[in-house]
């Protein structure tokens, strides 16, 4: 089934780089989630500079495969971007974020990979919608194992919706003012709303950026039951502002990616619970400088990586597993990746959009070697 038809024209400001009111900047919306089944990614193609032409793709390499493919739901406008949500057994669920004049946020469901289907057809997409735009951050979608649903809306200063199995009934459990107004979050001094995830069982957990203290704003609602703060103390300086930038389910549990400190000396912890949010690993820092982070993704072995540019160098790529401890730096990814992906057996590959074609390098005992490049129709013009 097709999924919604959003037609755009210009007139207002891409979200793909505009968040909105209440959310964080902090991260960018390229992602990748892999599992030791397949890895699916996120990136930008198309003229970059141009987001009547920026398009965002969807793109799944399962195990054991020639190569990434094409898998971006059809017949919605991706020029403000585009966020997944992964739950088991497969189950992808994508959001659309408003651009242009499409002004909320269509949804799609498959659970059927693109290369499964006889004779290269495209996978069959369910369709929802949701009741405004979403937030302009990674992961302002979130997707449960039993069919539960939250997302994180711009409108509003920021606000939180749940859905109970479908993709278009949704009912708003907390915002901005409301979380930032609850006593539970008064050490922490909540600016934004910055992510959504489910924890144990009926959990609902949301991330904030924090404007002081030594914890990251990360709150969780079981059952709709209080508001509650589980995320750990962090090492070091308790400087703020503390931003939840990443925060999912992974099969090593939930975990986060966190920025502590000020621009210009942001520190970055991973953050891995693997019991429903009792107990936390808190890695070492990872120092951004003046870098800027490009991509993040999950590994296959539940880890963390981090793709970041900027800063008067070039780009860099760091890892990390899931027991926490240091970072490890990759060999210096190719220029102009957009992603670097961890899938299994340890390998790493990084995805590079070059308009409409997509470049993938390996890594490998001599560096980086180009293994594919995967044309990708892009239909220019198409939202003017």
């Amino acid at each position: 089934m097709a999924v919604l038809s959003a037609c755009s024209s210009p007139g207002s400001t891409p979200a793909a780089t505009a968040p909105g009111a209440g959310t964080s900047a902090g991260v960018a919306l390229a992602t990748s989630f892999a599992t030791q089944e397949k890895a699916w990614a996120v990136v930008a193609m198309g003229h970059l500079d141009d987001p009547v032409n920026t398009f965002w793709q969807l793109l799944v390499r399962p195990t054991g495969s020639s190569g990434w493919q094409l898998a971006t739901p059809p017949g919605v406008a991706s020029n403000g971007g585009l966020v997944a949500a992964w739950a088991t057994p497969g189950i992808v669920t994508a959001g659309f974020e408003p651009s242009l004049e499409l002004l909320f946020s269509p949804l799609a469901q498959t659970t059927v990979s693109p290369t499964a289907q006889p004779g290269g057809q495209a996978a069959p997409w369910s369709a929802g919608v949701l009741p405004g735009g979403l937030a302009s951050t990674p992961d302002a979608l979130a997707a449960s194992n039993d069919h539960r649903y939250l997302a994180l809306l711009r409108g509003g200063g920021g606000r939180v919706v749940s859905s109970r199995g479908d993709l278009s009934t949704w009912s708003t459990i907390t915002s901005i003012p409301s979380l930032a107004g609850d006593p539970a979050a008064a050490p922490c001094g909540i600016t934004g709303l910055t992510a959504v995830a489910f924890g144990d069982g009926p959990a609902d957990v949301v991330g904030t950026t924090c404007a002081h203290g030594p914890r990251p704003g990360i709150f969780q609602s079981v059952a709709g039951g209080p508001w509650q703060t589980v995320g750990p103390a962090l090492p070091g300086p308790a400087s703020g502002p503390i931003q939840v930038l990443r925060l999912l389910d992974t099969p090593a549990g939930v975990t986060a990616l966190v920025s502590s400190g000020p621009a210009g000396s942001r520190r970055l912890y991973a953050l891995f619970s693997p019991d429903g949010l009792r107990t936390w690993t808190v890695s070492a820092p990872l120092f951004l400088a003046q870098a800027s982070i490009t991509a993040t993704g999950v590994t296959a072995g539940g880890g963390l990586i981090v793709t970041t540019g900027g800063g008067g160098g070039g780009g860099s790529a760091s890892v990390i597993g899931p027991s926490g401890g240091r970072w490890q730096p990759l060999t210096i990814p190719p220029a102009g990746t957009s992603a670097v992906v961890g899938g299994p057996g340890g390998a790493f590959e990084a995805l590079i959009a070059d308009q409409s074609t997509l470049d993938v390098e390996l890594l490998g005992a001599g560096g980086w070697r180009r293994v594919q490049s995967l044309d990708v129709p892009i239909q220019y013009g198409s939202s003017g």
